[in-house]
């Protein structure tokens, strides 16, 4: 049996991440930080924001959500899905500039049947794709290797967010 040693993964199996463990929701509690580096927060809007994605499928992963809390789409007022769809544009972009992916995904798990972790308050994925991004640890080891640290991402994004249009 093959071995692969991740020691820092055992903050996130055991809570002891260095994160404050909100009693509520997770996305809320980001919005109270004082310091968006803080909480991976990429972008503040009116009715929406942008923050990373603490366990990441590839770097770059990105979590567009609303404000406030709901945990349907259809749920959204016509002002927040407008600014939600403009971030989600601006993120594409952001995400070709900066890791330059052969692809995108953009989608949202709808509902804990439908596969969302955080089923009570709705969000959007925005993550880089690459022909190879399923590799033999993917594959093999059920495994995935992320290879940049996240306050590396959290720069690399936050750096390029402002000077990229949508």
């Amino acid at each position: 049996m093959e071995i692969m040693w991740a020691p820092w993964r055992g903050e996130y199996i055991d809570g002891t991440t260095g994160y404050p463990q909100p009693e509520g929701c997770v996305f809320c509690e980001a919005l109270t930080a004082e310091n968006d580096r803080d909480r991976y927060i990429i972008h503040r809007g009116r009715n929406a924001f942008v923050i990373m994605n603490l366990y990441p499928y590839n770097n770059g992963h990105l979590l567009v959500i609303p404000n406030e809390h709901m945990s349907r789409a259809s749920q959204m007022d016509a002002e927040t899905r407008h600014e939600v769809m403009d971030l989600l544009m601006k993120a594409e972009a952001v995400l070709f500039q900066v890791y330059h992916p052969q692809g995108v995904n953009i989608g949202a798990n709808i509902g804990a049947a439908a596969g969302a972790g955080i089923a009570q308050h709705v969000h959007f994925h925005v993550l880089p794709r690459w022909n190879a991004d399923s590799n033999f640890m993917t594959t093999v080891a059920n495994t995935r290797v992320i290879p940049e640290a996240l306050e590396v991402t959290w720069k690399k994004i936050r750096d390029a967010w402002d000077g990229s249009k949508p």
